[in-house]
């Protein structure tokens, strides 16, 4: 076993004068047997495959650890998951997680984990740490309770398809009197308990983080969640479809069940001290990056638009405008094309054309589109508005792409890493994946908890707008 690849990191934050610790404790394993997989990620001293003859563990029993497995495992062995915990971390640690595409080695195979373990003590006075983890709770709303609507799996009131596009026209002022919104009521959805502002993040001085693990139907929760927890930062991904694999739409796991619907997640409540006169500066936790995305022309302002449909653009017929656009390149009509939406960036000195600011940019899919009409589909619940700043986004085949970080594991401890894949190449059970696990070695060093998923992922600025980000190869990277 000598070339299983499993790398450990504890951001372990020690008090001066108290043994007790604040870890953040992630651990990465491509081994192909899963138990084993597990068994190293969770005991990492442990060499036997076997959960039951897991050593005793120190863990807290208030710890929470969220298990990511690649949808490369058999579908036997990913139903029983919850049965493969080495027995003394289940009995001490609250285990949720979820089957995604891929997770953070260079093949993609493998199992991720996190594992929170609050500081119990009752002062932080003598911390020498800047940030020490105070609470984590979990929860689980499953879709049935939710009353929430299926946005995405059907078309629902004013969400507007890409053959819905062909099949009507927006100019007349009936159809722009019918068609107002495809905004949902956020009141119709209920959040857990544990998702709502914590007790233990009213001081100024705490700050709470919502990670959580979705089926595909999560945009209603995000938009009452924002309501009902604004000031908090949302993290997480959406489950890998497995259908073909375990029997379910999605497979994830929440205290040693197996549910396939819904949410589940963890509120992490984190004290933070700051220097004397230190300020927060703006500074963000969160990053999106886009590193295959390329720009198509300038930004443009939306001049005309309802709902998720854009009329025109800079006062012109936006479909057009695209065209017209790809008629310049050697890009054809038949690819993928995104909108980004945001600030535009400071026009340079010899130009009057600005780009959108990729670094705090929102990123859509567009679905459709009549030249002839204008209309354009954009893959967003939330209702654009005129004079929003946007830009043509495409892939660019030169640009660096995929999963894999190999520079994660220098400078990068603490943070949690979630990426789009291609849809149209997830991962799958292989025999090649044993050989190729064999030569990840040594150079398979990773110090950041991940996961990826053909489905998207989560990403949510504290008293900003939550959304889920479903473009190939894009990247989210949060800081605990």
């Amino acid at each position: 076993m000598a070339t299983t690849t499993a790398t450990r990191t504890a951001l372990a934050f020690s008090r001066a004068h108290n043994p007790t610790r604040t870890l953040w404790t992630a651990a990465t394993c491509s081994h192909p047997d899963l138990a084993t997989a597990l068994s190293r990620c969770l005991l990492p001293s442990s060499s036997s495959s076997s959960p039951s003859s897991a050593p005793p563990t120190t863990q807290s029993k208030d710890s929470v650890t969220i298990v990511l497995a690649s949808r490369s495992y058999p579908g036997s062995d990913l139903l029983s998951l919850p049965s493969k915990i080495p027995a003394s971390i289940a009995q001490s640690s609250f285990i949720l997680g979820a089957v995604v595409d891929r997770i953070p080695t260079k093949s993609g195979h493998g199992v991720s984990t996190l594992t929170l373990t609050p500081d119990t003590s009752s002062s932080s006075s003598s911390s020498s740490s800047d940030r020490r983890l105070i609470a984590c709770e979990p929860f689980y709303l499953s879709g049935a309770e939710s009353r929430r609507k299926r946005l995405k799996e059907k078309s629902v009131g004013k969400w507007a398809r890409s053959q819905d596009i062909e099949e009507r026209s927006l100019d007349t002022a009936d159809a722009w009197s019918a068609f107002k919104s495809i905004s949902i009521s956020r009141n119709q959805v209920q959040i857990p308990n544990a998702a709502r502002p914590s007790s233990a993040s009213t001081t100024p001085s705490s700050e709470q983080d919502i990670v959580m693990i979705s089926d595909l139907e999560v945009h209603q929760f995000l938009e009452a969640l924002d309501v009902a927890n604004p000031e908090a930062s949302k993290i997480g991904v959406l489950a890998s479809s497995t259908p073909f694999i375990t029997g379910r739409p999605v497979t994830m796991f929440y205290d040693g069940k197996v549910v396939q619907d819904g949410v589940v997640g963890v509120s992490v409540v984190k004290e933070v001290k700051k220097k004397a006169g230190e300020s927060d500066d703006g500074k963000s936790k969160t990053f999106v990056e886009y590193p295959s995305l390329a720009p198509l022309g300038p930004a443009m302002q939306i001049t005309r638009c309802r709902g998720n449909i854009i009329l025109e653009l800079d006062e012109s017929n936006a479909t057009r405008l695209l065209l017209d656009r790809l008629q310049t390149t050697t890009l054809t009509k038949d690819k993928e094309y995104f909108l980004a939406t945001g600030e535009p960036t400071d026009a340079k000195a010899d130009q009057q054309a600005v780009d959108v600011d990729m670094t705090k940019a929102t990123v859509y899919k567009i679905t459709g589109g009549d030249p002839s009409k204008g209309n354009m589909a954009v893959d967003t619940v939330h209702d654009l508005s005129v004079g929003q700043w946007v830009q043509f986004i495409h892939h660019d085949s030169n640009l660096e792409q995929g999963h894999y970080e190999p520079s994660s594991n220098s400078g990068n401890q603490g943070l949690l890493r979630f990426t789009t894949t291609d849809p149209n190449n997830t991962l799958e059970e292989s025999e090649e994946l044993n050989g190729q696990h064999k030569q990840e070695g040594a150079d398979s060093v990773q110090t950041v908890f991940g996961g990826s998923s053909e489905n998207g992922f989560v990403v949510g600025q504290p008293n900003g707008q939550t959304w889920v980000c479903t473009v190939t190869d894009s990247i989210v990277k949060h800081r605990l």
